[in-house]
């Protein structure tokens, strides 16, 4: 014992980087997902593992003087412990995420097929008035009744036209994003947005494609936070003005999102755990959790910017 001690520990130390290295994928998902959602839960089974210092001090050590190796076995329950314990518990938030990812992605999707069944069956309806309509301005135009023309004009061909201006507004500017998931999200963040009387502008100009270095459920849940920033904070600036844009430069793909506040600048670093994304129950998503994703891909570049009442998040991946 006093000659063998720090050869053990060599050795312990050897299989502790051994199994670290061989469950580090396990550990990474496990530090994403489980943390910020149950850190409660993390810190009891920290507790846990560290109750096996004093376990072994007053237990083991003594019976390992009598000849009875009950260090080592001690040793091998807990790798067996921290093992399924982080590979159980990953799996199920893993999971649990997935399907509240799913839940999301599906109701956005219903809504945005509904807006296009919406749209068709007015234009639907345009084009069986639209007739009757230009010969009621033939009529007009023909007796040359200038201000019967213009009574026309104002009743029924402007409204229809803004009406449907306004409507087909927002898919115009989606027909580029190609991945239906990223698609219908935006779609239903910019409607929450209208709804909540902020002026949007979405510019997708050449089609986009999220790179596949990047998970797609991942992809959703960080547009769905910055959105939900950038709504949460429009809605209580005086001028609401909110402008998301996905675009490639050069080998990069930024996605960037710009939204008015109150305050003329914000420090960004104290908007952590303030606002929330994608939510369920109790756990969300805020921009805390946005750099636990981040954190998993070391190619995507995370930017912000605060300056005369407007903030600007900008996420690039290389």
């Amino acid at each position: 014992m006093n000659y063998g001690t720090l050869f053990i520990q060599l050795i312990e130390l050897g299989i502790t980087l051994l199994i670290l290295k061989t469950i580090q994928a396990t550990l990474n998902d496990y530090t994403k997902m489980v943390l910020p959602q149950t850190p409660i839960l993390v810190w009891t089974f920290n507790f846990f593992l560290f109750f096996r210092l004093f376990l072994n001090i007053n237990f083991i050590s003594p019976l390992f003087k009598v000849g009875i190796p009950l260090y080592i076995l001690s040793g091998f329950l807990y790798i067996i412990i921290i093992v399924l314990f982080t590979k159980a518990t990953t799996r199920y938030y893993h999971y649990k995420n997935l399907t509240v990812i799913q839940d999301t992605e599906l109701t956005n999707l219903q809504a945005y097929t509904s807006h296009i069944e919406t749209m068709y069956d007015d234009l639907r309806r345009f084009r069986h008035d639209y007739k009757n309509v230009l010969l009621s301005l033939e009529g007009a135009v023909s007796s040359g009744n200038i201000k019967e023309v213009q009574d026309i004009f104002q009743r029924v061909v402007k409204p229809t036209n803004t009406n449907l201006d306004d409507q087909t507004a927002v898919l115009s500017h989606l027909e580029n994003i190609e991945n239906i998931e990223i698609k219908s999200l935006v779609y239903n963040k910019v409607m929450t947005a209208i709804n909540d009387h902020i002026d949007v502008s979405v510019e997708v100009v050449e089609p986009f494609k999220i790179s596949p270095k990047v998970k797609i459920t991942d992809a959703v849940r960080i547009i769905a936070i910055l959105f939900d920033n950038a709504i949460n904070a429009a809605k209580k600036a005086p001028t609401k003005k909110i402008n998301f844009s996905l675009f490639t430069k050069e080998t990069a793909q930024y996605i960037v999102i710009r939204n008015s506040t109150t305050e003329e600048k914000i420090d960004l670093h104290l908007l952590a755990g303030n606002f929330k994304g994608i939510s369920s129950g109790k756990h969300s998503l805020g921009l805390r959790n946005l750099r636990i994703i981040l954190a998993g891909y070391p190619f995507i570049q995370h930017n912000g910017q605060s300056v005369n009442h407007s903030v600007t998040q900008e996420i690039i991946i290389h």
